[in-house]
């Protein structure tokens, strides 16, 4: 178990911490790179990794099915906790949107590669792509109903960014066998290999965040989700779909990340508790260094 925190976890919490501590000493708003991983790295990297996949179709399918069934597993479990405890709508979408956005960009990328090489990455980057999709539709649809925002731009969502244009355009060369220019495909490769290290960087930037004890039973029931029935929910899904191997076993990992900052993000967008939001993302990322040791040393 040693090893797998100094092997796999250690690594890219410290490439975070790096990043974090340059960008307090030197002031560096997390504003000014964001963009440049959403619009640009993580586009490439997903570019790349899908024209060159060996993944066939239906393993492909079988990993976004997971990834859908785990979502709606866990804003199942976040509402009937949410309305049983009697929150507030604002408060409610809070917990769902926690609950229901893992990191398996920042932190899933680089932790599905060091613990499973590159046929990890591969299957990472396929889940990566899935839940950009639904962050980006039903994540908003959820966070929505914190102020009875429209639901019609959920359905449009997604195609505003360009993760899936770079997904489908990635899928065609692969299917078409299409041979890049090295004129194209040296830069694309470039951007690629710096994504990963970029949403470390990222990550670092963002977790820079106070901590209160506001709504602390919330806190720790959502991160207990996030971190322990995310998994199991995954591995449920992964068994009942025929996955086994390393596509399961990454699975299973990447539904056990901490709670994604594009969940703060679409928070602060419809008013649904950002802080409450905040403090989710920063605990379970450090509560997830033990529980992600742990879970990969079992699986491995």
């Amino acid at each position: 178990m040693l090893s797998v925190f100094l092997e796999v976890v250690l690594p890219v919490a410290l490439v975070a911490v790096a990043g974090g501590v340059v960008g307090r000493w030197r002031r560096i708003s997390v504003s000014g790179i964001s963009p440049l991983v959403f619009y640009l790295f993580s586009p490439c990297l997903v570019f790349h990794s899908l024209s060159e996949t060996q993944l066939s179709a239906g393993a492909s399918f079988r990993i976004f099915a997971v990834m859908g069934a785990t979502f709606a597993a866990m804003y199942l479990a976040a509402t009937v906790y949410s309305t049983l405890a009697g929150h507030e709508r604002p408060l409610r979408a809070a917990v769902a949107l926690a609950a229901t956005t893992p990191n398996v960009g920042n932190m899933g990328l680089p932790v599905a590669q060091l613990a499973f090489g590159d046929a990890g990455l591969q299957v990472a980057v396929m889940n990566f792509v899935a839940g950009s999709a639904l962050a980006n539709s039903a994540g908003i649809a959820i966070a929505s109903t914190a102020s009875h925002g429209s639901r019609r731009d959920a359905l449009r969502a997604p195609f505003r960014y360009p993760a899936l244009y770079a997904a489908a355009a990635g899928g065609i060369v692969n299917v078409l066998g299409i041979d890049l220019p090295k004129t194209f495909d040296a830069p694309i490769g470039s951007l690629a290999n710096a994504a990963v290290p970029a949403m470390l960087v990222v990550l670092g930037l963002q977790v820079q965040s106070a901590i209160s004890l506001d709504h602390l039973s919330e806190v720790l029931i959502v991160n207990a989700g996030r971190l322990l029935v995310g998994p199991a929910v995954a591995y449920a899904a992964a068994v009942a779909l025929g996955l086994e191997g390393v596509t399961r076993d990454t699975l299973v990992v990447l539904a056990a990340m901490p709670t994604a900052v594009i969940a703060t993000i679409l928070a602060t967008e419809f008013g649904a508790v950002p802080a409450f939001v905040t403090r989710a993302v920063v605990t379970s990322t450090f509560a997830s260094m033990l529980t992600l040791t742990v879970l990969i040393a079992l699986l491995r």
